[in-house]
């Protein structure tokens, strides 16, 4: 019995393997921007079918706090407005736009819109995360924001996380960058905190350790009742090198 788990064991390494570190895509230096101080976006939010509007204007009472869905064709219904074509326009020219339209019933109306994101999405995925899914993207969204929120876990490899830009107009192929938040966190190097665009993929993936503790388990559990544990002072494999 013992000779058999011993050559279980081995046959369970050699399976498991290591988790392998990856490496930043050539030129990723011109896909990538980091997010400014206020953690804002210098492009401005692009309004699409199905994101939420609220119109704040405290002196038109006939106005004031409506809520619409942009509906499938661009548009939306407003109290003394009417049909409103919105969709691809930023929230600055919307209101530019309802004030001029207003401004036949009222002097100098103040209007204001304030929109919540339903149309555009980024990715936060991965087995190292407490929440992973699909998230709102609001033009405002950076890597901290964007992981301060999903968290991580305790089998995350923070050095290895991947930030994946797909193919699309005006990028020739998909881009990957790796950032150490462990050197974000530790030595505050922020220029690897980038400003996510809509469509962005982030990917914790497990640590080297956790990924071969999941890896033993499957192979020696069944037959040992238990799940495989293995122990290391080094919990985190050294990264590749960061970019």
């Amino acid at each position: 019995m013992k000779i058999r788990f011993t050559i279980l064991l081995g046959i369970a390494a050699l399976l498991a393997g290591c988790q392998e570190s990856r490496t930043s895509t050539p030129g990723f230096e011109k896909v990538f921007v980091a997010a400014t101080p206020h953690d804002i976006s210098d492009v401005e939010y692009i309004i699409g079918p199905q994101d939420e509007i609220t119109v704040q204007s405290p002196n038109i009472k006939e106005m004031d706090k409506q809520k619409q869905i942009v509906r499938p064709d661009g548009k939306m219904s407003l109290n003394l407005l009417g049909e409103v074509a919105v969709a691809t326009k930023t929230p600055r020219q919307v209101n530019e736009m309802l004030q001029q339209m207003a401004s036949k019933y009222y002097v100098n109306p103040d209007i204001k819109i304030e929109v919540i994101a339903n149309s555009k999405f980024f990715f936060v995925v991965g087995a190292g995360l407490n929440n992973q899914g699909k998230r709102p993207y609001t033009g405002n969204d950076s890597m901290i924001k964007a992981i301060a929120e999903a968290g991580f876990n305790d089998g995350a490899w923070p050095q290895q996380v991947l930030l994946s830009r797909p193919k699309k107009p005006g990028l020739d192929k998909t881009y990957t960058v790796v950032v150490d938040f462990k050197r974000i966190f530790e030595h505050g190097e922020l220029w690897q905190n980038y400003r996510l665009e809509e469509g962005d993929i982030i990917d914790v993936r497990d640590s080297p350790l956790t990924k071969l503790n999941k890896d033993l388990d499957k192979v020696i559990g069944p037959f040992t009742g238990a799940g495989a544990v293995v122990s290391s002072s080094n919990t985190v494999a050294s990264p590749a090198a960061h970019p």
